[in-house]
C-alpha cells in the first residue's frame, strides 16, 4: 500500500512539475556549463557510492529477526 502510495505522489509531483521542466534548456544549462556538468558527475557518483555501500551491507550483513 505504501509503495502504490508513493508512486501516486511521484506521478502528481511530475504532473505539476512538467511543464517548468520541459520550459527549460537543459543542454545550455547543464551540459554545456562546464562547472554544472562538474557537479551533477559527483552527484552522480555520490549516488552510486551510497548506493553500492547499501547493497553491500544489505548483502553481507543482513538485518537480523529479533525474536
Amino acid at each position: 500500500m505504501t509503495v502504490l502510495l508513493e508512486l501516486l505522489i511521484l506521478f502528481v509531483f511530475l504532473a505539476l512539475v512538467w511543464p517548468v521542466i520541459k520550459k527549460e534548456n537543459w543542454k545550455e544549462k547543464f551540459i554545456d556549463n562546464r562547472h554544472a556538468r562538474s557537479i551533477l558527475i559527483v552527484f552522480i557518483l555520490i549516488l552510486l557510492f551510497v548506493m553500492a555501500i547499501s547493497v553491500f551491507f544489505d548483502t553481507f550483513y543482513p538485518l537480523e529477526r529479533l525474536k
